[in-house]
């Protein structure tokens, strides 16, 4: 007996006090490589049924998260799913890491989006006997102020009255993985692939917690620059090591730039 296996997982970020999808890269693991995941109408019946799921799993987490007055900044979310050889569903895992905008969520809340999850249109509509495993984890987005950005800045004085020297935040704590592929990646979508199969290597289970498109000079989080205006540091960097990044990509000097926090699901 051959059971199969499915595993799914995404990116994305969010806008509006609904919890709006402004981006979205969902990645299915595919002979140990993760690649985008596309559907089409050629897609085969079975995989529609899981993204689906994940999608529903997806939809009622982030609206019910704003009827909790919960707003989403971004998530990762991950789905594994195992049939078995005559496709019938044996198990399903689906966890969310969020970074709040805003919002305090307490026990009440979490379970409550979580029971809402169950209740999606795709999960009701399977076995009565199967029990979806589904996990939340929200983490607060705290403006870092200039109070932490003066700590990531070394404060020897170059000279009397300087508030403080240029030198940068301190990565100490995190590895820093340089690339140059060929060929150049298109666009960010294609960059946060490669990126992320650095962090498959180095970190195994991780979350995205912000990047950089100069392409499009867009950061994620959105804004985290706009408390940033006389500071040396980006707002994505900012955010990415006070939230406890272990890793950064970066993807043709600038260009594109990730940073990934290990995760234990």
């Amino acid at each position: 007996m051959t059971d199969r296996h499915f595993h799914l997982r995404l990116n994305c970020n969010y806008e509006s006090e609904k919890n709006d999808v402004t981006d979205l890269l969902v990645e299915i693991l595919l002979e140990n490589e993760w690649k985008t995941l596309h559907l089409s109408v050629k897609s085969p019946g079975f995989l529609l049924l899981v993204y689906g799921l994940f999608s529903c799993q997806h939809l009622y987490m982030r609206t019910n998260s704003a009827e909790r007055n919960l707003i989403l900044q971004s998530a990762t979310g991950e789905l594994k799913l195992i049939a078995g050889e005559f496709w019938n569903i044996q198990s399903v895992d689906v966890a969310f890491n969020v970074i709040l905008k805003s919002g305090q969520p307490v026990d009440d809340d979490i379970a409550y989006i979580i029971d809402r999850m169950g209740h999606c249109p795709v999960s009701t509509n399977l076995p009565s006997d199967l029990k979806i495993k589904s996990v939340v984890h929200f983490e607060q987005n705290i403006k870092p102020v200039a109070h932490f950005a003066e700590s990531l800045i070394t404060t020897d004085k170059a000279e009397s009255g300087s508030f403080c020297n240029m030198d940068g935040p301190d990565f100490s704590n995190v590895e820093t993985v340089e690339l140059s592929p060929e060929p150049s990646p298109a666009d960010y979508q294609v960059a946060m692939q490669i990126a992320n199969r650095v962090a498959d290597h180095k970190l195994e289970n991780h979350m995205l917690l912000s990047w950089y498109d100069k392409d499009r000079d867009f950061e994620s989080p959105q804004h985290a620059s706009e408390c940033h205006a006389n500071s040396p540091l980006p707002g994505y960097v900012d955010y990415g090591v006070y939230h406890g990044a272990t890793l950064k990509v970066d993807i043709e000097d600038g260009r594109f730039v990730f940073f990934y926090l290990p995760i234990d699901f």
